[in-house]
């Protein structure tokens, strides 16, 4: 069996090219023109129409990346506007905390019972007659923070109502006399609902 020379066995391979051992054949100067291949059979870099696509598919990748963009540009504004609306949320859950606290009316440890409906339920809160006289003619008004009731002035409940009125329990409307034959005498506020 007879080797042949490294050269003629990379030829049988497929990895050398032909050519002349001593020097140059003919006149030519530089290769061929166009693609050139490499000794191991690729395509060389600098081989530009290799990599050019077609106008439609670099159109479409185009209009692609610029959907996807402005995909991204829209989800970032929407969550830039739900920051700025939490943000707004807490600000303002603040303001309501510090109106409540700020300007409740202490309430007395005993006392009569103030009866009055909040959530489809019956509660109670002891008030002096003073506290009494001022839920009754609306001079004072019953407000909600952290599941806890507290008694603030008309001007109190009207900011707070400005801000968010679910932190004001709605009273019942009533007490007001029709009947002129009854004017003297108090209707007592927790039964008329």
């Amino acid at each position: 069996m007879s080797k042949g020379s490294l050269q003629d066995q990379l030829l049988q391979a497929g990895l050398g090219q032909k050519g002349n051992k001593g020097g140059k054949k003919g006149g030519k100067k530089g290769g061929k023109k166009g693609k050139q291949k490499s000794a191991w059979g690729r395509v060389s870099r600098h081989d530009q129409d290799a990599n050019t696509k077609p106008p439609k598919e670099i159109e479409a990748a185009k209009k692609a990346a610029a959907e996807k963009l402005e995909r991204e540009r829209q989800q970032a504004r929407e969550a830039g506007a739900r920051k700025r609306e939490d943000e707004q949320r807490r600000a303002q859950r603040a303001e309501i905390r510090q109106l409540i606290l700020d300007h409740a009316e202490k309430l007395p440890s005993h006392g009569e019972p103030f009866h009055f409906a909040d959530d489809g339920r019956v509660r109670s809160l002891p008030v002096n007659p003073r506290l009494r006289r001022g839920l009754a003619t609306r001079k004072l008004r019953l407000a909600v923070w952290e599941k806890r009731y507290h008694i603030v002035s008309a001007q109190t409940a009207e900011k707070i109502g400005q801000r968010d009125p679910a932190f004001l329990v709605a009273l019942p409307s009533g007490g007001e006399i029709r009947d002129e034959a009854y004017a003297e005498f108090a209707v007592p506020d927790d039964l008329v609902w």
